[in-house]
C-alpha cells in the first residue's frame, strides 16, 4: 500500500469531520450568567428566506410634503436594496406603487431570532443618509463634499488612539475638493465636521492639508455601529427620508409547514443516498457516505457563518437547489471513482494499483465537470450578487452597465455551488482518497468484494449503438422541444415577482383556512393567488395578505367581491380590508436583461473552456453541441412547469439553474470518455465506434447518479404532499422532468450529434480527428 497513507489517517480524518459537522449543527457558545457569547455558528443561527421561514412586510411613503417622482421612487428602491444586503440580507422583496407613492419591502425574519432587530432595520431603511463634510462646527457651514465624493467606506481600528473608526477612500473630485478644503482650514487650524443628515457625528481640528484621497471619521464608534456607518455611506443617501405606515409579519410563501417538510425529506433523501451507496460500493460506498456527510456539513457552515472570513447568508429554495446539485456532484464524483475502481479490478490488477489508477483515471472528469460548474456560479455571483472579493472585477466591468440589480435567491443558488465545488474536491477527492488508501492498508479490507467486485458476476460493458440510433434520439428530442413550447399556448403564469400586480392586505380576528380564503379569492379573479399571515407590530392584530400577478389595477367591484367571498366564507371573523397596492415587478427588465447576458456570457466561455479541453476531439464542436443540449433541456423543463400550471417564479429560475448545472457535468463525463477512449482505441475505429463505447462506459455511472438525484426529488414531492405543502411541488416535479432529460440528452444527444457533425466533415475515423 501506499506507504504515505498510513493506517491511522482514516481514524484523523474521520474525526475531524465529524467533529466539523457536529460543531456546524450546535455551534460552540459559551455563557456568562444571561450573556451568550457565540465561538462558532449553528444551525439555529442559518436565516431562512422568506419563502420557507416568513418575514417582515415593511410599507413606507416619503415623509409628508414630499412629493416624489417615479424616478425618485426607483432610486429609493435601489438604496433600500443595497442597504438590505449590507445587512446580509440576501433574499428580500421590493415593490413600488407608484400610484400611491409607497415602497413595500420584505425580508425574512422570525419571532424568536436573537441576533436581528427588524425594528431597527426598518428605521435604518428609511433614514435618508446624506454624508455631508462642512466647514466649521455647525450645519450651516458650507459643504464641502458629499457621500456620493466616496469611493469605498470601511471600519477600521485605530490602534494608536485605541478607537474604531470608519476609513474612506475619495473619489478624484472627492480627494480635489478635500485637498482645497484641507489646505485653508489647516492654515487657521480650522475645524471640518461631517454629518449623517442634521446629526453631526465627527469635529475634528485640522492641522495639515490632506491630498491623499484618503479620510477617517472618529468618534465614539463600537465596531457595530462603525460598520453600520460604513454601510450607510455606502449604499448612499435616499432622495427623500421614508416612514413606515404599517408593519406586520409574514407567514412563509410556501405554507407553514414548508420547513418541517423540507428537514424530513432533506433526511429521508440522505439516508436513501447513504443506504444505495454503500449498497453499490461497499468500501468506497462508506468512504463516500463519511465525504457527503462532510461536504453537506460545509455548505451549511458556509451559509451560517462558521467560517468568520465568510459572512452569513440567507438560504432560499435556489440556495437548497445549489446545494442539491452540490450534494448530486459530490455522489457522482464518488461513484465515477468507485466504478474506475471496478474497472481496473476486472483487469487484474492489484487492490493498490487499482486504487491508484482509478483515482487518476476518474480526476479529470471530476476537474472539468467541476470546474464548469464554478465557472457558471461565479458569472451568477459577479451578475446578481453584491460587490464583494471574489465577484468585484464582474460587477465592475461586464455587468456594471446594469446597475445595482442585486438578486439574492439568484446569487444564494450561485454562492451554496461554487461552496459545493470547493468541497467537492476536499471531501470527495482528497479526503475520501486518504480515508480509502488508509483503510486499504488493512489485511481485512484488501478484498474486491469490498469494491463490490466479483470475477465471476462481473460482466463486462454491454455495447449499445448510439451512433446507430442518432435520427430516433433526434427524432424524439425533436418532439418534445415543440410540445414544450407549445405548452405556451395553455397560458403561462407569471410570479408578481416578475410581472407585478397586486397586494391586498386584510384584518380578521379568530382563526382562517388559507386553503378556503385561497379557493374563494381564486374563483372570483381567475388568477393563482399566494396568501400569507401574519400580526401588526404595533397592535394585536391578525393581517391577511394576498398577492397575485395582475394585467390591471384592481377595481373597486374586484375589491369588494374579493373581500364579500371572505366574508362569505368566513363571516364572524371580522374581515377588513386594509390597504391595496399596484406594484411593479420586484425584478424587472434589468434582472431579465441581465440574466440573458449572464447566461450568454457563461455559454461564451463554457464553449471556449471546452473547445481548449477536449481540442483533441473537436472542442469547438463539443462545446458548442454542449450548449445546444442545455437549451434543450431547458425548454422540456419549462413546458413541464407550464403543463403542470405552476408559476414562473423564482423556483423557476432555481430549477433552471440546477438543471443547467446537472446537464453540463453530465455531457463533460462523456466527453471525458470519448477523449480519453481516443488515445487508448485504433487509429482506424470509427466516430461511431468511438462514441458507442464511450457512452456505453458512462451510461452505469449517468444512471446511477440520476437514481440518487430523481429519487431526492421523488421523496421531496411525497412528503410536500403528504404535509400538503403543495407549493414545493412546484420545485420538485418540474426538476425531476429537467433531471431525467437531462440524463437522456447527455447520453443520447449530445454525443451523437457530435457523431454527426464529424461525420459531415469527413472526420469518418480517429486518425482523422487527428489529422484535423
Amino acid at each position: 500500500m501506499n506507504k504515505r497513507i498510513g493506517k491511522p489517517v482514516f481514524f484523523v480524518a474521520f474525526v475531524l469531520i465529524l467533529a466539523f459537522a457536529l460543531t456546524t449543527v450546535f455551534g460552540v457558545a459559551t455563557y456568562n450568567g444571561d450573556i451568550k457569547h457565540i465561538w462558532v455558528h449553528s444551525l439555529e443561527d442559518i436565516r431562512l428566506g422568506i419563502d420557507i421561514q416568513g418575514g417582515v412586510d415593511v410599507t413606507f411613503e416619503p415623509d409628508e410634503g414630499v412629493e416624489a417622482t417615479a424616478e425618485q421612487m426607483d432610486a429609493a428602491l435601489q438604496v433600500i436594496k443595497l442597504r438590505l444586503t449590507n445587512l446580509s440580507i440576501n433574499d428580500s422583496e421590493i415593490y413600488v406603487d407608484y400610484n400611491n407613492n409607497r415602497i413595500i419591502v420584505r425580508f425574512p425574519w422570525q419571532s424568536d431570532e436573537e441576533n436581528f432587530d427588524p425594528a431597527a432595520a426598518v428605521n435604518e431603511l428609511g433614514q435618508m443618509s446624506e454624508l455631508t463634510f462642512r466647514y466649521g462646527s455647525e450645519i450651516t457651514g458650507d459643504v464641502i463634499l458629499t457621500g456620493s465624493s466616496v469611493d469605498t467606506a470601511a471600519p477600521g481600528y485605530d490602534q494608536q488612539n485605541d478607537q474604531w473608526v470608519v476609513q474612506l477612500k475619495l473619489n478624484d473630485s472627492g480627494k480635489e475638493a478635500f485637498a482645497t478644503a484641507t489646505t485653508a482650514q489647516a492654515a487657521n487650524n480650522g475645524y471640518i465636521s461631517i454629518w449623517m443628515d442634521e446629526t453631526c457625528i465627527s469635529n475634528a481640528t485640522v492641522n495639515e492639508a490632506i491630498t491623499s484621497g484618503d479620510a477617517v471619521i472618529s468618534g465614539n464608534f463600537t465596531s457595530e455601529s462603525a460598520k453600520q456607518l460604513a454601510d450607510q455611506i455606502t449604499s448612499g443617501a435616499l432622495p427623500f427620508s421614508l416612514h413606515s405606515t404599517s408593519t406586520k409579519t409574514l407567514s412563509p410563501t410556501l405554507g407553514s409547514g414548508a420547513l418541517r417538510a423540507m428537514i424530513i425529506s432533506g433526511l429521508i433523501a440522505l439516508a436513501f443516498i447513504c443506504v444505495y451507496m454503500l449498497f453499490l460500493y461497499r468500501l468506497p460506498g462508506f468512504v463516500a457516505v463519511i465525504g457527503l456527510i462532510g461536504q453537506v456539513a460545509g455548505m451549511l457552515a458556509a451559509v451560517s457563518g462558521w467560517f468568520g472570513f465568510l459572512p452569513s447568508s440567507t438560504l432560499t429554495i435556489p440556495g437548497i437547489a445549489g446545494i442539491i446539485l452540490s450534494v448530486g456532484m459530490g455522489v457522482d464524483c464518488n461513484i465515477i471513482t468507485a466504478e474506475r475502481i471496478k474497472e481496473e479490478l476486472a483487469r487484474g490488477k492489484s487492490i493498490e494499483t487499482s486504487l491508484k489508477a482509478g483515482y487518476s483515471n476518474a480526476f479529470s472528469a471530476i476537474l472539468d465537470g467541476n470546474l464548469t460548474l464554478a465557472i457558471v456560479a461565479l458569472i451568477l455571483m459577479g451578475a446578481f450578487g453584491t460587490d464583494n472579493a471574489i465577484t468585484k472585477f464582474l460587477n465592475a466591468t461586464i455587468f456594471y452597465f446594469f446597475g445595482a440589480t442585486t438578486e439574492g435567491f439568484i446569487y444564494s443558488f450561485g454562492f451554496t455551488l461554487i461552496m459545493g465545488v470547493i468541497l467537492n474536491f476536499v471531501m470527495g477527492v482528497f479526503a475520501a482518497r486518504l480515508m480509502t488508501f488508509s483503510l486499504a492498508r488493512f489485511k481485512a479490507f484488501q478484498k474486491p468484494a469490498l469494491f463490490n467486485y466479483n470475477k465471476d458476476k462481473y460482466k463486462e460493458t454491454k455495447q449499445f449503438h448510439f451512433s446507430e440510433n442518432k435520427k430516433t434520439f433526434f427524432i424524439i428530442s425533436a418532439v418534445l422541444v415543440v410540445a414544450s413550447l407549445l405548452t405556451t399556448l395553455k397560458g403561462v403564469e407569471v410570479s408578481i415577482d416578475f410581472k407585478g400586480g397586486t397586494i391586498v392586505s386584510y384584518s380578521y380576528s379568530g382563526d382562517l383556512n388559507e386553503t378556503a380564503c385561497q379557493s374563494a379569492i381564486e374563483s372570483i379573479l381567475n388568477t393563482p393567488v399566494t396568501l400569507q399571515k401574519g400580526e401588526s407590530f404595533d397592535a394585536d392584530t391578525n393581517i391577511l395578505t394576498v398577492s397575485f400577478s395582475y394585467d390591471e389595477s384592481l377595481t373597486l367591484e374586484q375589491q369588494e367581491n374579493m373581500l364579500n367571498a371572505m366574508l362569505e366564507t368566513y363571516p364572524d371573523n371580522n374581515i377588513q380590508e386594509l390597504e391595496s397596492n399596484d406594484v411593479s415587478p420586484s425584478s424587472g427588465r434589468e434582472f431579465f436583461a441581465k440574466c440573458i447576458v449572464a447566461v450568454i456570457f457563461a455559454a461564451l466561455l463554457l464553449i471556449i473552456y471546452i473547445a481548449l479541453r477536449f481540442k483533441k476531439i473537436s472542442g469547438w464542436s463539443a462545446g458548442i453541441f454542449t450548449i445546444i443540449t442545455l437549451l434543450h433541456d431547458i425548454i422540456i423543463t419549462y413546458g413541464s412547469f407550464v403543463l403542470c400550471g405552476f408559476e414562473i417564479d423564482s423556483n423557476f429560475m432555481a430549477v433552471v439553474l440546477t438543471i443547467f448545472g446537472y446537464s453540463i457535468n453530465n455531457t463533460i463525463i462523456v466527453y471525458d470518455r470519448i477523449r480519453e477512449n481516443q488515445k487508448l482505441m485504433g487509429q482506424d475505429t470509427t466516430v461511431a465506434e468511438l462514441v458507442n463505447s464511450s457512452a456505453s462506459q458512462t451510461m452505469r455511472r449517468s444512471l446511477r447518479t440520476s437514481i440518487t438525484s430523481v429519487s431526492t426529488m421523488i421523496i421531496i414531492s411525497v412528503v410536500a404532499s403528504v404535509f400538503n405543502v403543495n407549493s414545493i411541488l412546484s420545485f420538485s416535479v418540474p426538476m425531476t422532468f429537467g433531471l431525467i432529460a437531462g440524463t437522456y440528452s447527455s447520453q443520447c444527444i449530445a454525443p451523437t450529434l457530435w457523431v454527426w457533425w464529424n461525420e459531415h466533415l469527413n472526420n469518418k475515423t480517429i486518425k482523422d480527428l487527428a489529422v484535423k
